[in-house]
């Protein structure tokens, strides 16, 4: 009751007025000493010596959009309002964020009471969902991508009678078919995500592969590495292309649209029983990688370090604007790193305890999977066109 109460008074408030708050990007690395940020702590709950600084972080903390930079403000408009498309009883938005244009579909996963993770679609024209009739079943589904017209979703499998793997599914006669599901006769650890690349005249599929099987699905140890696999059905290869050494756990995985680079969130503390000594060497952070002309991934560098929890679904827009699902929220990075602004988790949650772990670009519209409930948010540009989508994936 009090979480819908809370869900009530955040449609009313963004409908009234602008809900958003301005940050000057010089507190992010500059405050009055002494500096008491707690990195499990959202920024704007940052004690601060100073009562100017101190009542904008404390008006912030209620605002559902913060900007750090003029361009999200561009990104934004100036009459933002969240809207209230969907929302159910069980946490059924919490997963992939896939928009389909030609069908004006948003498709994404959830919980399913009887039966672990379901998938399911938003229609973006009147907000019904519904859940589509796969000719197979896909246990535990979780990430998912749109690529030459098919929808592409993850499985962490369903214990020893399921092997975990990637279906494909014709959005429009839900005909489905199992895609992979291991390498050379090893299953699968549990994909999480994945991206697909044009190359020339090849295709590559992208994909994470962490052990949620044995963590979520009730499944077997994994036996392989925590490894991000290339997959090209061109020549029906699978072929490791990042080692658990470059990113321990491996989870979500975009291509930016010029199809020249892919990025990678590295999560290690969202795997439960993976050991703090496991844990304290690696980061909670979005790695870049440059994509050769025969499919390898290399030349790796850091572009941004999640402040609070982890980063996990991650989405590129058409301008190589990076946005994150994290603890915080939805947070945008330009192309140069510098975090520009972010969808305030706290204040569109109403819990600072609930994440949002993933979200949709569809066209000029942000579609936010918040477990119980899905928002839309019209924005002032699009920022994923569906030609792009539609030529090479999104």
């Amino acid at each position: 009751m009090k979480r819908l109460f809370l869900i009530q008074f955040l449609a009313l408030f963004t409908a009234a007025q602008n809900a958003t708050v301005s940050i000057p990007s010089l507190y992010a690395y500059n405050l009055p000493n002494p500096v008491q940020g707690n990195i499990t702590q959202d920024f704007v709950d940052t004690p601060v010596n100073d009562p100017t600084i101190s009542a904008l972080l404390s008006k912030a903390q209620s605002a559902p959009f913060i900007a750090y930079d003029p361009e999200f403000i561009s990104i934004l408009g100036t009459n933002a309002s969240l809207q209230l498309a969907a929302q159910r009883p069980n946490a059924f938005a919490e997963e992939a964020g896939v928009w389909v244009p030609n069908r004006n579909e948003v498709w994404f996963t959830g919980e399913q009471a009887a039966n672990g993770a379901s998938v399911y679609v938003l229609s973006l024209s009147d907000n019904t969902v519904y859940t589509p009739n796969t000719s197979i079943p896909i246990p535990q589904a979780n990430g998912g991508y749109y690529f030459n017209g098919t929808v592409y979703i993850t499985s962490a499998g369903n214990g020893n009678t399921t092997a975990p793997g990637i279906y494909a599914i014709n959005p429009d006669t839900k005909e489905t078919s199992l895609v992979i599901n291991s390498y050379f006769g090893v299953p699968l650890n549990g994909p999480d995500d994945m991206t697909w690349v044009k190359k020339g005249n090849r295709t590559y599929m992208y994909f994470t592969d962490p052990p949620l099987s044995q963590f979520y699905a009730g499944g077997p140890p994994a036996q392989l590495p925590d490894t991000t696999w290339r997959f090209s059905p061109d020549d029906g290869s699978i072929v490791p292309a990042v080692s658990r050494g470059d990113v321990l756990v491996p989870n979500g995985i975009r291509v930016n649209a010029e199809q020249t680079k892919v990025f990678i969130t590295d999560t290690p503390e969202v795997i439960p029983g993976v050991s703090n000594a496991v844990g304290s060497w690696a980061s909670n952070a979005i790695y870049i990688y440059d994509i050769d002309e025969y499919g390898f991934l290399g030349n790796k560098r850091m572009f941004g370090l999640t402040r609070n929890g982890i980063s996990d679904g991650i989405h590129i827009d058409d301008a190589g604007r990076v946005w994150t699902a994290e603890t915080e929220g939805v947070v945008v990075r330009n192309v140069r790193g510098k975090v520009i602004g972010l969808f305030n988790n706290q204040a569109i949650t109403g819990n600072a305890t609930l994440v949002i772990e993933n979200f949709a670009l569809a066209g000029d519209t942000l579609v936010i999977l918040d477990r119980q409930i899905i928002w839309t948010l019209k924005l002032a540009e699009t920022v994923i066109t569906a030609e792009r989508c539609n030529e090479v994936g999104c």
